[in-house]
């Protein structure tokens, strides 16, 4: 879609890609006035995409207003159109806690990590609906650890027949600080909804009845992600047929 070194804007140059995806491209950034590095979503030029895009840009703005020291969401830094394309320019932040569990073999974070990262979770989530905003896809790979930095401690539950060097040590983030990202799917919580939404492992049983559904559904799914943090093993909405 787009060449390395290649300007999107007079400010901004094209580093690396950084995540590809349904919606587009992540790309990784160069932002020649503030002289850091930022993330660029680059939506495809697509109707349905292009409008989930603005509805995305009117939460990203209306939740930087009230969170003016950017602790909860990722932070908007600018957007803008090029070649057909919305591109939404973000804070560069860390490993989302997916990818950070799969480079750790899925092994399951310490509880004292897991009850940090609910906190915020749930501080983020109130702040949300206090602006009657429903994320509705609240899942692992939505969100960031602030820092990518990690430290190596040794795994003493490791069996003792391994002897692969990255099964004998874990990685734990030398900062719990989290962001929620993706706000392309937010919804009106004031509003009665009985459409799907969700990622299926992260869905509310009033969602997958066709019940209707408001802000209970993002807490149903904050619930989910704990108990995944913890064990890893499963994801508790599979223990359901639907």
């Amino acid at each position: 879609m787009f060449a390395l070194g290649e300007n999107l804007t007079p400010r901004c140059n094209f580093i690396s890609l950084f995540l590809p995806g349904t919606f587009g491209q992540v790309l990784e950034c160069w932002d020649r006035e503030t002289r850091e590095m930022v993330a660029v979503k680059v939506v495809r030029s697509i109707k349905k995409y292009r409008e989930a895009a603005m509805s995305e840009i009117d939460a990203l703005q209306l939740l930087g207003k009230y969170d003016r020291n950017g602790s909860r969401c990722v932070q908007i830094r600018n957007w803008f159109d090029y070649r057909n394309h919305i591109c939404i320019v973000f804070e560069m932040l860390g490993p989302s806690i997916y990818d950070f569990l799969r480079k750790n073999s899925y092994r399951p974070f310490p509880v004292d990590l897991v009850r940090e990262l609910g906190r915020q979770l749930l501080e983020c989530v109130a702040f949300m609906h206090d602006l009657r905003l429903v994320h509705t896809d609240l899942k692992p790979e939505n969100i960031l650890f602030v820092s990518p930095d990690y430290v190596k401690i040794p795994d003493y539950k490791v069996p003792v027949h391994s002897f692969s060097e990255a099964a004998c040590y874990k990685r734990l983030p030398k900062s719990s600080a989290i962001k929620v990202i993706d706000f392309g799917s937010t919804a009106d919580g004031h509003k009665h909804h009985n459409y799907i939404v969700s990622t299926r492992h992260y869905r509310a049983p009033e969602v997958i009845l066709g019940l209707g559904w408001s802000y209970s559904c993002d807490i149903w799914s904050v619930g989910c992600i704990l108990v995944e943090l913890c064990t890893v093993s499963s994801r508790l909405p599979r223990m359901i047929t639907f």
